[in-house]
């Protein structure tokens, strides 16, 4: 059994360029400086991280640290996140952000990052997969999950078979994603999440239809999603919970910060 600490990393970077997506995503692509390529060589994509978003008009990124005095109105906000891709050849950090306007801060300095501005990321560095290898997998997420889940179908190999269930704002918001596996996706739409979701229905609804197919579950979504379907395939299906993961990436009518479901804590 390997008991070595997992080492947290911490550092700033700079933004490269931007681009959309589609109406609700934005992809931004962070330069990797020369210092900063040891710290990434063992970070995974698509692997859970936590950006460090600075306020209006401030220039430099103040870490929250404990026992630290530092100007409450200086310290960058925390939200959770993963990073789409780190390509150490082309020394590129990217993130895709969800657009839903600049009430959260997170969307709010996607949508107005320029090349040239600067962003805190923390990650954890670890080889371990995102998943495990196995053959056969039911992949639920909503638009804060696409990021992750595109990086998962991206290291799946030949032969393996994938189920996928995403939900987004509208169909306009459909990405291409690539695997050499056999994927099969379903795209929902949904123009208002905060009043809910439509994949526990239809997660629900496939899975009883489907009773004998025996995947690994992968479930990113809204906390009351999440929580639902935890419920469902642990205690109604009776499933072994070591085949099932999820995450979750927020909750309806809460902030981060007043957010108890955190993900793995303060990077």
């Amino acid at each position: 059994m390997n008991n070595t600490p997992i080492k947290k990393i911490r550092s700033v970077f700079t933004v490269k360029n931007k681009s959309f997506l589609t109406p609700h995503f934005i992809r931004v692509v962070f330069d990797i400086r020369e210092d900063q390529l040891p710290l990434l060589s063992e970070v995974t994509s698509g692997s859970n991280n936590k950006i460090f978003i600075p306020p209006k008009g401030v220039k430099l990124i103040y870490f929250p640290e404990r026992g630290r005095e530092i100007n409450s109105e200086l310290v960058a906000k925390v939200r959770t996140y993963t990073n789409r891709s780190i390509d150490l050849e082309k020394r590129e950090l990217t993130i895709d952000f969800v657009v839903h306007g600049e009430n959260g801060p997170a969307s709010a300095w996607a949508i107005n990052a320029q090349a040239g501005d600067c962003l805190g990321i923390g990650m954890k560095q670890s080889h371990k997969p995102i998943l495990p290898n196995l053959e056969s997998y039911l992949l639920v997420g909503d638009a804060t999950a696409v990021p992750v889940i595109s990086a998962i179908l991206e290291q799946l190999a030949v032969g393996v078979t994938a189920k996928v269930f995403l939900e987004v704002t509208e169909k306009s918001d459909e990405l291409m994603l690539c695997s050499a596996a056999s994927v099969d996706i379903r795209w929902l739409y949904n123009p208002e999440p905060e009043r809910g979701s439509l994949l526990s229905h239809c997660i629900k609804q496939f899975q009883m239809n489907n009773p004998a197919q025996n995947n690994f579950v992968f479930v990113a979504a809204e906390y009351s999603t999440v929580k639902d379907l935890k419920v469902f395939f642990r205690v109604q299906l009776g499933w072994d919970p070591d085949f099932i993961s999820t995450t979750t990436y927020w909750k309806s009518g809460a902030s981060e910060e007043a957010t108890v479901e955190k993900q793995q804590g303060t990077l």
